[in-house]
C-alpha cells in the first residue's frame, strides 16, 4: 500500500522546506552554543533564529513567535 505524504502542505515548496531546515538548525545552534558566546553574540544569534521563525510563520500561515509569546493572533 502506498503511503500518503504527510506534513504541512507549505513544506512541499522547496524554498519553504529549506527555510524549515534552516530554522531548525538555527534553533539547535542557539541551544548548543548557550554559554559559549558573549552576551552580545548570543543576542544576535537569538535574533537571527527569531527572524527565521517569523519568516517561516508568514509563509506557512502559522503564528509568529512574538504573537505566541504575547498571546495575540
Amino acid at each position: 500500500m502506498k503511503r500518503k505524504p504527510g506534513g504541512h502542505t507549505a513544506r512541499t515548496d522547496p524554498a519553504t522546506d529549506r527555510l524549515f531546515r534552516t530554522m531548525r538548525a538555527t534553533v539547535e545552534l542557539v541551544r548548543d552554543l548557550d554559554g559559549r558566546l558573549s552576551d552580545d553574540a548570543n543576542v544576535h544569534l537569538r535574533a537571527a533564529a527569531l527572524g527565521v521563525m517569523t519568516a517561516y510563520g508568514e509563509l506557512t500561515g502559522l503564528p509568529a513567535p512574538i504573537q505566541i509569546i504575547e498571546g495575540t493572533k
